[in-house]
Parts: C-alpha cells; structure tokens; sequence
C-alpha cells in the first residue's frame, strides 16, 4: 500500500473514532420520575413533557425490586393498562431502557393497579442527528515521469521539395545537325537544276 493509501487509511480511522465518541458522549440517560423514581402517585405524564428524546438516550427506572415492574407495551395496552402482552418486562429495580428507535415508546407497571393509579409513562423519540459526511481525500498526484522517448523528425516537420527539372539548352552538336537537316530538306525541294544552281552560288 503506498503513502495516499496508508494516509487515508488512517484518516478514516480517526474519523469513526471521533464520531463514535461524539455520538457516546451527546446520548444522555435520563432518570424516570427524577428523584421520585418508578412508583405509584407520580404524574409520569408531566415529567415526559419536557424532555427531548432521540435514538441513543436512555431511560432509567428506579423501584423497589419486586414491588414494581417496567413492561414495555403498544399503545393499545398502553390505553388499557393491559400487561398481557408485554414487549420487554424487567422487576430487577433498576431498569435501563436504551430507546433505540425513533417513535412513541409506552411503558407501564404490570402489577394490577399499579397502572390505573398512574405508573404509566409514554415518551417521544426523535430520530438522532445524521452524522456529518466525511470529508474526501485529495488524489495523490501521479508523480513517475514519462520516459517515452520522442522520436525526432529528420526534416523537422517540413516536407523535402523534389527540385524542378532544368531543361538544359542545347548543345552545339545539336545546333549542327539541325542546320545539316534543314540543308538536306533544302536540297530536296531543289531538284537537280536547283542543287547546280546552288552549288553555283556557293549555297553548299
């Protein structure tokens, strides 16, 4: 593993840590009934009504083990103080409850009465705080060089001219025999009279 990848690595690593702490330390717990704790005669319905619950926190319920139970219930048995059909039940006198669901959570005490005579208590769970994204780690720049070697060009980018073909002049050999041509078509157009004629005048 090179050192981008060790590096974000151990970037992601710190940052799960520090949401895992963030998230442990803003969870609270909160005491039913405060100092009067989980009994009978206690207007459960007004504590609840301050108190701003969210995923993570947790209810505790203080009692006197076996006096008392903490039943989880519907809303239906909620209403009609039934324990028949508990979701969660504890009579240890010390029950944590860790809300871990947004929503209406309904408890009561499963001891006949106990319920009708107040020991109900029906909460309001909002869904935690989503976390906040991760930041993205920055490419590691490609740092190998090219070593593709570049080829020159051997005339430099520019297309060689073919030169232009140079008629030379004619050469005097070839003046020579084309006087000696026309002399010797001269001489057939003549006829005989004319080459003695010719020859007369000193033509040829």
């Amino acid at each position: 593993m090179g050192s981008g990848g060790a590096w974000l690595l151990a970037s992601s690593a710190a940052l799960l840590v520090i949401a895992s702490c963030a998230l442990t330390a803003s969870a609270a717990k909160y005491t039913v009934g405060d100092t009067s704790g989980w009994t009978t005669g206690t207007d459960y319905t007004t504590w609840a009504s301050d108190k701003k619950l969210k995923v993570g926190d947790s209810l505790v319920f203080t009692y006197a083990g076996g006096a008392h139970t903490v039943a989880e219930v519907s809303a239906a048995d909620y209403a009609s103080c039934s324990s028949s059909n508990t979701l969660s039940s504890d009579a240890s006198g010390a029950t944590t409850v860790a809300l871990k669901t947004a929503g209406k959570h309904y408890f009561i005490c499963g001891v006949a009465g106990h319920c009708s005579n107040g020991m109900k208590l029906a909460v309001d769970v909002a869904a935690a705080a989503a976390a906040a994204p991760a930041p993205k780690a920055s490419p590691t720049p490609d740092t190998t060089p090219d070593t593709t070697p570049t080829t020159p060009s051997s005339s430099g980018g520019v297309t060689p001219k073919t030169p232009a073909t140079v008629l030379a002049p004619p050469t005097a050999k070839q003046s020579a025999s084309g006087t000696t041509g026309l002399r010797a078509t001269a001489l057939a157009g003549l006829g005989v009279a004319g080459l003695v004629a010719a020859v007369q005048l000193g033509l040829f």
